[in-house]
């Protein structure tokens, strides 16, 4: 059976996220309805992650099975780009073992989050949270670097998961994650058309094991409050000892976070 593995990039802007759900427009929904059309009948389709509404991703991993579909992974490719909308794109589009589950299968997830200072922009306000005052990248690393290692996420989980008393607690891993890369640096970001200057910018990126419900936006919520000077670095292994959500910061907007890239055995977690 002809299976393929795609590198998705999307805007999530238009999005009520990537997980498909009934009469919202989302991206599996997107996709799906593509390859619908390209092979007269319906598809499934598996997400290496799922990614909120108006988050964004740049390397989401797709797995689907076209046994209808005899030309090249190239061809379906093309024959995509024709059919997705403008916010969705099949960046590649490989040939797949039919066992490959990118979801089970991955090994790492790295997000980044973009944070830019003071700049009204129409184009970098779809993709960085733009704050009127700056943030210090050093103080925000000294707390970061307190989250590497494994450790309980409780304080950083959304969606009523991060309290004492909840289901997640009881599942296999609860609200316990490995991170691998947590860290913030300077970015130098072109707004868009009508500017001749780059913008400066702070980009956080964050790489685990696995991720809990908005988890990277509350900590990049907890880091910003760090680099203004709200709060020490030591506060952030003050609320993550706490494991509990009530103690925590305030959650970064969607808008900001970005899927970068997905880890499969044999991949290395290198700089780009």
């Amino acid at each position: 059976m002809p299976s393929y593995r795609l590198t998705l990039s999307y805007d999530g802007t238009a999005f009520a996220g990537s997980q498909i759900q009934p009469g919202q427009r989302t991206v599996q929904g997107e996709l799906e309805s593509a390859l619908r059309r390209l092979g007269g009948r319906e598809f499934r389709t598996t997400f290496a992650g799922r990614t909120d509404r108006g988050v964004h991703a740049f390397g989401q991993v797709v797995m689907v099975n076209v046994p209808e579909w005899r030309a090249t992974a190239g061809d379906l490719e093309r024959a995509l780009g024709a059919r997705l909308p403008g916010d969705v794109a099949a960046r590649q589009v490989a040939d797949s073992d039919p066992a490959f589950n990118p979801r089970f299968d991955a090994v790492w997830r790295e997000y980044r989050y973009w944070i830019v200072r003071g700049l009204a922009s129409p184009f970098l306000g779809r993709y960085a949270w733009l704050l009127r005052d700056g943030a210090d990248a050093a103080r925000m690393n000294e707390a970061a670097s307190i989250l590497l290692g494994t450790h309980d996420f409780a304080s950083f989980v959304g969606g009523g998961e991060g309290v004492p008393w909840s289901e997640r607690s009881t599942r296999r891993h609860g609200t316990t994650r490995t991170l691998l890369r947590c860290a913030v640096r300077h970015l130098e970001l072109t707004p868009g058309p009508g500017r001749d200057t780059d913008a400066a910018a702070l980009e956080f990126r964050i790489a685990a094991d696995g991720f809990l419900p908005r988890m990277v936006r509350n900590i990049a919520g907890a880091l910003v409050e760090v680099g203004q000077g709200r709060q020490e670095p030591a506060w952030i292994g003050e609320i993550l000892a706490a494991r509990d959500r009530r103690q925590g910061s305030e959650v970064a907007p969607a808008h900001g976070l970005t899927l970068w890239r997905v880890g499969f055995p044999g991949d290395a977690l290198v700089d780009e």
